[in-house]
């Protein structure tokens, strides 16, 4: 029996980031699939958004503090460090994702893939416009992360949970492939955490 709901589209970056969150902490969840412009929807979420986290009478809407909520209301590893800096650079990291990441890879990933949903195909200098921002990301992170494993010092946190399932989505482009060749330990973090458990314990699109 799940002890919290995931309110999403199983393969929204923000839904499976979520539940890679609730897999690492040991927490037992259930996805349900949403129609964001029902009313039974937007009485979760009052802009019509996803994912919804729901924990008995609980509701948490927004990813952000869907992921905060989860590591401080449950027993588990601790996903967030304790002090204030490396906290602040956390909550960075989740900002960049939010504010640069998402617009970046979800928009070249739909661009790359516009043939499945639209009737004009890719157009070459839409994907282009995702070149120079998504160059800059990357070599953000590698900074970080040619310094240590994770994103924030030693050890796993929300941050990484948060990018993961938008850049292994990215590097599926030949755009963001070739991004991270010249990422080399942001490349070599993106393994690893493919190989955690929680990533095919979570992963929409392993059946793919």
């Amino acid at each position: 029996m799940s002890t919290i709901v995931l309110h999403t589209d199983a393969r929204s970056p923000y839904g499976w980031a979520c539940a890679l969150i609730a897999d690492e902490k040991g927490v037992p969840f259930e996805i349900v699939g949403v129609d964001v412009a029902s009313p039974a929807h937007r009485r979760l979420h009052p802009f019509g958004k996803m994912p919804v986290l729901q924990h008995g009478e609980v509701i948490v809407y927004e990813a952000l503090a869907i992921a905060h909520y989860i590591d401080r209301a449950f027993a588990g590893p601790v996903l967030q460090p304790l002090d204030p800096l490396n906290q602040a650079r956390m909550l960075t990291a989740m900002s960049v994702v939010n504010a640069y990441c998402f617009p970046t890879m979800n928009g070249l990933i739909k661009e790359r893939t516009a043939g499945l949903w639209r009737d004009t195909p890719t157009d070459p200098a839409v994907v282009e416009s995702f070149v120079a921002p998504l160059t800059l990301q990357l070599e953000i992170f590698e900074e970080s992360l040619s310094r240590h494993p994770f994103l924030v010092g030693e050890h796993l946190s929300l941050a990484d949970l948060f990018l993961l399932p938008h850049l292994h989505l990215a590097s599926a482009t030949p755009e963001g492939a070739t991004a991270l060749g010249h990422a080399p330990s942001t490349a070599a973090w993106l393994a690893h955490m493919r190989a955690r458990p929680s990533f095919d314990r979570t992963n929409p699109y392993s059946t793919v």
